[in-house]
């Protein structure tokens, strides 16, 4: 299982309302934090050689994550975007890595927040298998059809994939685990779930696949254990269950969605199943990389706390409100457990070092004190 490396966005807390997250200090310019240093994109690629790279992608309300073996070779998994977005991060972030082929691409299902960019990635690169569910008899769109055609045209190798299906992409393990074959119209059931090994470490991709997916895998008795889980469908409630999560046991969760997203993405029931899992999330951090050299995992995200409008407290005040047992919310008179999933904003806060002291002051326990 995992060797827990110090990780190097460690240094600095985040919290927005509703959830809690890690996040590397952020500076002008897009540079990242790597063990203190600011580090362009450029650079901290080059950093990477010869690991295993996830970088979920920071496309809004939508899903995009590409995939650098130790020897280079490329896998993307969902080209998404934001309905009326007006700018293009999966093109921006291909065209950064310079890539010109890439290996293996899968479109976990065919809605517009995984695919949308996705013609442009098969016309624009030379693919060399390219996986999806068929969902061709139950659910159809321009999007969908541009992508298909995109593919004819190209000649790529389209595979549609038994469940479990296994492929090898240099030395680096790949499983696909869903759909499983008791599904229903809805599109999101259908979604591929990916599983990699590297070595000792291991990741989970899940699409927008919700609970039946989720039941039905643990049915059919396939290890979904992982270290790293792409939490399903943005965080929704309708996914990510207790029992799912019971077979994952991750270490470390990222959940893509944007910020004011209409759907309440990500869900604070989510978010509380999810207590004690370092967990990431792109409308905070931005893109989110991590790293794996077989043993070892590290995380770097590119945005950090100040963009979050955490206040400037001193480390020393930061410290002695982390040694706090509890944490109101000013504006609710309502106190939570440190590792709630529905912490306040920052700016909002008072720490308590017990229930007397918060009660004392008038605060009422929120249900996740015990």
């Amino acid at each position: 299982m995992i060797k827990k490396a110090a990780s190097v966005i460690l240094t600095a807390a985040l919290i927005l309302t509703g959830c809690q997250l890690n996040a590397a200090p952020y500076t002008a310019g897009g540079l990242f934090s790597a063990g203190g240093a600011e580090t362009s994109r450029s650079d901290l690629a080059a950093e990477f050689d010869g690991l295993l790279t996830v970088k979920y992608i920071d496309v809004g309300q939508a899903d995009s994550i590409l995939i650098t073996t130790p020897k280079g070779s490329h896998m993307l998994i969902d080209a998404g975007a934001e309905t009326g977005a007006e700018a293009y991060p999966v093109r921006e972030a291909l065209s950064a890595e310079g890539l010109n082929y890439i290996d293996v691409a899968a479109a976990t299902h065919p809605h517009y927040d995984h695919i949308a960019e996705m013609d442009y990635v098969i016309e624009n690169y030379d693919i060399g298998t390219f996986y999806l569910p068929d969902t061709e008899n139950s659910y159809t769109s321009k999007t969908y059809t541009a992508m298909i055609e995109a593919l004819e045209e190209k000649g790529v190798t389209t595979v549609y994939p038994e469940i479990p299906s296994e492929f090898e992409l240099d030395g680096v393990d790949c499983q696909i685990l869903n759909p499983t074959e008791n599904q229903t119209k809805d599109c999101n059931e259908y979604s591929l779930v990916i599983k990699l090994t590297y070595g000792e470490n291991t990741f989970l991709f899940t699409g927008d696949a919700g609970s039946q997916s989720e039941y039905n895998m643990i049915d059919r008795g396939f290890d979904l254990s992982a270290d790293v889980l792409k939490v399903g469908h943005h965080g929704s409630a309708y996914s990510t269950t207790r029992e799912f999560l019971d077979e994952v046991k991750p270490a470390y969760a990222v959940i893509s969605c944007g910020k004011d997203n209409s759907y309440g993405h990500p869900s604070e029931l989510t978010l509380s199943r999810l207590e004690g899992v370092e967990t990431y999330i792109t409308m905070n951090s931005g893109d989110i990389t991590i790293t794996s050299d077989g043993e070892n995992i590290e995380v770097y995200t590119e945005k950090g706390s100040a963009e979050a409008g955490e206040t400037t407290a001193s480390q020393s005040e930061k410290s002695e409100a982390a040694e706090k047992a509890y944490i109101g919310n000013v504006n609710s008179k309502v106190f939570h457990s440190k590792s709630c999933g529905s912490l306040p904003k920052e700016e909002n806060r008072e720490y308590f070092s017990s229930k007397e002291e918060a009660s004392a002051k008038g605060y009422k326990a929120h249900s996740c004190v015990k």
